[in-house]
């Protein structure tokens, strides 16, 4: 069944079966959380994925054994990948996040995946602690959360991972991670009317910085309205380790004289574990020794949380401007540091005493910071609340639950539009200007076809681009897809107007689009050619008319 049918098959019933199971994941960089909504507590729960050890997000990190000869190989996923790294260093794929919407291939056991299919095998992962914990489970509903600065290839990577999952049928949308952090936080900490509250999600490979306005709020329902967007896809704490490697590379080249260039992968990939070890250790103490064993000699090198500081500084300040920027760029008016309410610190990496002392120097007061009780797992938690509400459990009257109707006016974060040739040079066409809300992102174009060619008449190609940064030339636009219309009715020179739609989905934010004849007036009726379509950076679409 897919989930529209589960959740008609609850409404009837008027309860939750307690083998149904309503799923929110955060697909994570670094690590990953799944949680589901525990009907008893009327509330959304992580699962621990450790046995009882702790430790309940799983390092994303995807591991390929080779087989012994005559056998097949064994795929590793999560803690035991990542504390194995340094014995199959060329077999374990970390941050595959990063890669989600590219082309880019990983070559694993004699065989080429995409990064999906990377991603595809930690949600299995995920999904099997969920079966673990009751092996009766029936997964009936999901919802996956996305960086807001996702475009849409990589959107569309993530649907395709949860595809190969085999979450088809189950998975009800995308939601924007700052969004999952804010329905999170409104469940345990109530917002107020006309605040407005900026969401520092700050994670391995992410930063995203939302800035929300409460619009309305009363005991049945809150209204937030996503005001600015800012922060970077490539901007998390991965970069601080890589910072932290490059100085310990400097390390052992001043105390043994070897070079980067003759460390062997095993010890690189030891280095990377030591990297990230530093970089957390150093959030909780202020000093930390860490030891290079595999040196000839040995060695233990002391590191203070000022020095690390001091390496980092120029991300610091990146990361300080990046805040500037999203208030500066406020879709209703430049703010200032005064006007916003509360920061909400989300993602593991905002646990680093920078970020709270950066964020107190550009908003002048302690208190506005608020830090999450659980910041590694509000994202997932956030997912699962809305999964519930998709399903009709926060609202559904005659269910025992809160019943609160959470409504977001959520934006569009790039500028989408067409590639327009003008023969010498090429420019970009917006459609759809970024900071529009999903429910009015919708534009028409009106083509009219002209040429030299007879073919000119009956063809149109079209190329859908997303621009990131509203300064971005067009070679530096991300393509979304291209689409060739042929097959038009022959007509004259300038005869045939076509009219292109674009539209973006309000849940996800996945970007479709229409084409269809208008013909040319009287003389010229439509040919009835309508045609949707679906672009995909893998395969031009192809429409044909009659």
């Amino acid at each position: 069944m897919t989930w529209e049918e589960y959740k008609r098959n609850i409404e009837e019933q008027g309860e939750l079966p307690e083998e149904w199971y309503i799923l929110g994941i955060d697909l994570g960089t670094t690590n990953s959380v799944i949680s589901y909504w525990d009907n008893q507590s009327k509330k959304p729960e992580a699962i621990d994925i450790s046995n009882g050890f702790g430790k309940i997000p799983l390092p994303s990190v995807v591991q390929y054994r080779p087989g012994t000869e005559g056998e097949q190989g064994e795929w590793v996923i999560g803690e035991e990948a990542y504390r194995s790294m340094k014995i199959y260093p060329e077999t374990t794929i970390r941050s595959i996040k990063r890669k989600m919407g590219t082309n880019e291939t990983i070559e694993l056991g004699g065989k080429s995946y995409l990064p999906e299919e990377i991603a595809a095998k930690i949600l299995q992962e995920l999904i099997s602690h969920c079966k673990n914990m009751n092996p009766k489970a029936e997964i009936i509903g999901c919802v996956v959360s996305v960086p807001y600065d996702f475009d849409d290839s990589a959107k569309k990577a993530t649907v395709r991972a949860c595809e190969l999952a085999g979450l088809k049928e189950q998975l009800i949308c995308l939601i924007e991670e700052p969004k999952a952090a804010a329905l999170a936080y409104n469940f345990r900490h109530q917002l107020d009317q006309d605040e407005k509250i900026m969401v520092f999600d700050f994670g391995g490979g992410t930063l995203d910085i939302t800035l929300f306005h409460v619009l309305e709020k009363d005991d049945q329902k809150i209204k937030l309205q996503v005001i600015s967007e800012g922060g970077e896809a490539y901007h998390g704490g991965d970069n601080i380790d890589e910072i932290i490697i490059e100085k310990c590379y400097e390390y052992i080249q001043n105390k043994t004289g070897q070079s980067k260039e003759e460390i062997t992968k095993e010890n690189q990939a030891e280095l990377i574990m030591r990297a990230k070890e530093t970089k957390e250790r150093l959030s909780g103490v202020k000093a930390f020794r860490i030891p290079f064993t595999f040196c000839v000699p040995p060695f233990v090198e002391q590191v203070t949380r000022e020095q690390m500081e001091d390496w980092i500084h120029l991300f610091i300040e990146k990361t300080r401007k990046l805040v500037l920027k999203a208030l500066r760029e406020t879709y209703t008016g430049a703010l200032v540091a005064a006007d916003v309410d509360r920061v909400l610190l989300e993602g593991g990496s905002s646990q680093m005493p920078w970020v709270r002392d950066m964020l107190i120097g550009i908003f002048n007061e302690e208190n506005k910071i608020y830090t999450s009780e659980r910041p590694a797992l509000d994202i997932s938690l956030g997912a699962t609340y809305y999964a519930a509400m998709k399903m009709g459990l926060l609202t559904h009257p005659d269910m025992d639950t809160e019943k609160l109707d959470v409504e977001f006016e959520v934006t569009v974060p790039h500028d989408i539009g067409l590639e327009v040739d003008h023969g010498s040079r090429k420019s970009f066409f917006t459609m759809i200007r970024r900071g529009t809300p999903y429910t009015l992102a919708k534009k028409s174009h009106i083509f009219t076809l002209t040429g030299t060619d007879p073919e000119d008449m009956t063809t149109l190609e079209l190329k859908i681009l997303e621009r990131i940064d509203k300064e971005d030339r067009i070679e530096h636009c991300k393509l979304i897809g291209e689409v060739c219309i042929k097959g038009l009715p022959e007509r004259p020179l300038g005869k045939t107007k076509l009219q292109v739609t674009l539209s973006v989905e309000e849940e996800g934010g996945l970007v479709k689009g229409k084409v269809e004849d208008l013909g040319f007036g009287d003389l010229y009726p439509p040919s009835g050619f309508k045609q949707s379509f679906d672009p995909s950076r893998f395969t031009k679409t192809v429409l044909e008319g009659e």
